[in-house]
């Protein structure tokens, strides 16, 4: 939450299934229906593997994720860091196996959310946002005619 701009709004769902903090962006001051969705991950130590931070995740988290319209920004915080790294779920591997119940994903250790540049975080969204409102507004359109 400290690094997170001030004039966002995080709010937490009640229940734990996949979402652990859904953000609401604010832009020069004003609310434009940008969000995204972050899941918390955390261990006492880090996991590294060729510089990337490692940490399981179960596929039917993933597969829940995925299945949401919105941005998945993915957060591992490390305890005896004191330190969290990020990765946006569209730059997660999908699991090999559709089957097994837990797959590796990895953050590289330069994305540390002490660090994080979030225009470059609401630009995604916005280019996702504007694609998605873009295609509603072409079918409506289409419907319409």
């Amino acid at each position: 939450m400290q690094h997170l701009p001030q004039d966002w709004i995080a709010t937490t769902p009640k229940k734990d299934y996949g979402q652990d903090l859904n953000l609401e962006i604010c832009e020069e001051g004003q609310y434009r229906s940008l969000d995204l969705i972050v899941q918390l991950k955390s261990s006492a130590t880090s996991n590294i593997l060729n510089n990337r931070e490692r940490h399981q995740l179960k596929v039917s988290t993933y597969n829940y994720l995925w299945d949401n319209l919105r941005v998945v920004l993915i957060v591992k915080y490390i305890e005896d860091e004191n330190e969290a790294y990020w990765t946006l779920l569209k730059d997660v591997e999908p699991p090999a196996n559709p089957e097994q119940e837990n797959f590796m994903i990895y953050f590289p250790r330069q994305n540390k959310l002490s660090e994080i540049n979030w225009s470059d975080i609401i630009n995604y969204v916005r280019q996702v946002t504007d694609k998605k409102l873009a295609s509603t507004r072409a079918k409506n359109k289409q419907n319409h005619s």
